[in-house]
């Protein structure tokens, strides 16, 4: 729906995957730490910025809400679109064992207090300095500029694409300034 044009990129990354059923165990696990690590959550509030900008820079005054509520239903498919399509720039950068240790830590009561920036007890505290200075931790420091610009990439797309869809909406209900 959303990301219909896949570009050149994201067709590179389809093609560094081997076979179905490790997609589909990859595809879960990778899905389980974006769970957890709060990159939904992120862009939830991506998907409501962007109806507060269509609201703002096309929608005319006169736009119902119930414009906004239908459009709005599309944001839990648009999410897992853009997820499935995030997961490739993971699996581009980490190995399904890398991601599954990460879940591990993102799953446990350490790193949800330190994401909260609340205080550790001493047994999360030596998880997290566990975590901190483990081969994976030192991995995604080094390949960290890398994969954001690829995420970067990919999200900047799955929102202007969004805005295109609300601008195509508003203009076919008649509801631009």
């Amino acid at each position: 729906m959303i990301l219909k044009k896949i570009n050149f990129f994201i067709v590179a990354l389809f093609l560094c995957v081997n076979s179905s059923a490790q997609i589909d165990q990859y595809q879960s696990d990778i899905i389980k730490l974006l769970n957890s690590n709060g990159t939904i959550e992120k862009y939830d509030f991506e998907y409501e910025k962007t109806i507060v900008s269509l609201r703002v820079r096309v929608a005319s005054e006169s736009t119902p809400q119930s414009f906004w509520d239908n459009f709005s239903e599309g944001k839990k498919e648009s999410i897992d679109e853009l997820i499935a399509i995030l997961a490739f720039a993971y699996r581009k950068h980490f190995s399904h064992d890398e991601i599954k240790e990460w879940y591990r830590y993102y799953s446990s009561s350490a790193a949800n207090k330190l994401t909260k920036k609340q205080e550790f007890s001493s047994e999360e505290k030596e998880i997290s300095v566990d975590f901190a200075t483990s081969a994976l931790a030192q991995k995604i420091n080094i390949k960290q500029k890398d994969f954001d610009m690829d995420a970067e990439k990919i999200a900047r797309e799955w929102k202007r694409e969004l805005f295109m869809e609300g601008m195509g909406a508003l203009a076919k209900s008649g509801y631009t300034k």
